[in-house]
């Protein structure tokens, strides 16, 4: 957050107090007991909101209280608050300069990045922790099955079809969620499937989709590692998060079209004489038509 951030709300605050604040009001650090949690929840119900200064007077508290509440270093609300009066009442006295209070608020913010970057490296490796345990116990599960690089999966419907390549296209359907179950994406609500080259997505939906067949679903836990790892995708996915997946692959665009290799009946033996070209299929004729490149599936970013 910037300095003049800092000093708008502090001026928002300001005005709240001028508007409806009493100057003589006794500090914040006044020892007076608490009064008990039933007063204290009948509070809220003497500030009226009825007139246009209220409203916006209460609104810019508001902004106020959301920047303290987003700090994640210790204040002390009870000096905000007496700074904010110094400022407002003239008969009550500035205890910095404005130069202080700048050099003041960049230790603040320096503070803040500091305390920011511990917490995440404190969360993500409790990610990895907590999906390394996860990953371990779910693999016990005899439905469970394993690619070689590692990515989980449970059939929930098998399929018939061909297996993609690499190199292929593919079209699916799919459910994306953290471990918690916090979902980030699902193209079943979208009421539209993906469109992309398998060698277009992460590491481990490349691993997972070669497993699989056309018309294949699957649930996949996909690691980590071979998902978005430490830098994840804020701030939807954190750091090391495990993935969630329900995939069902809806259909296979292969690179080379699948060749039937079923034999052919031997040729009449009266046709023996006849010229090779003759008794040998155009290679046009033995392959699929080919899709004109207008109906071609257009790749979509996953």
């Amino acid at each position: 957050m910037k300095t003049t951030q800092y000093a708008l709300l502090a001026a928002s605050c300001a005005a709240l107090l001028a508007c409806g604040g009493n100057k003589n009001a006794a500090p914040a650090t006044d020892p007076t007991p608490a009064p008990a949690p039933e007063q204290a929840a009948a509070q809220p119900a003497k500030i009226s909101l009825d007139s246009a200064i209220d409203r916006y007077s209460y609104a810019l508290g508001m902004d106020l209280g959301k920047a303290i509440a987003n700090i994640n270093v210790p204040l002390k609300v009870d000096v905000v608050m007496a700074a904010i009066m110094d400022e407002v009442d003239s008969a009550r006295t500035v205890l910095m300069t404005d130069s202080a209070s700048e050099s003041a608020l960049q230790s603040l913010l320096l503070l803040m990045q500091k305390k920011k970057e511990e917490d995440e490296k404190a969360a993500a490796k409790k990610a990895l922790d907590e999906q390394a345990q996860f990953l371990a116990k779910n693999v016990l599960d005899s439905t469970v099955k394993v690619t070689t690089k590692g990515v989980q999966y449970k059939v929930i419907k098998e399929g018939t079809g061909i297996t993609p390549k690499v190199s292929d296209k593919v079209q699916v359907h799919y459910v994306g969620a953290l471990l918690d179950g916090t979902e980030f994406d699902n193209s079943v609500k979208r009421g539209e499937p993906l469109e992309f080259p398998v060698n277009a997505v992460i590491e481990g939906w490349q691993d997972l989709l070669q497993v699989m067949k056309e018309g294949m679903k699957v649930k996949a836990w996909i690691p980590s590692a071979l998902a978005y790892g430490e830098a994840g995708v804020p701030p939807m996915i954190p750091a090391n998060a495990l993935l969630v997946f329900e995939v069902e692959l809806l259909k296979v665009y292969a690179e080379t079209p699948a060749v039937d290799t079923t034999a052919a009946p031997a040729a009449p033996a009266a046709d023996a004489a006849k010229p090779a070209e003759a008794a040998t299929p155009k290679a046009e004729e033995s392959k699929p038509e080919a899709k004109p490149a207008k109906d071609a599936p257009k790749a979509k970013k996953k």
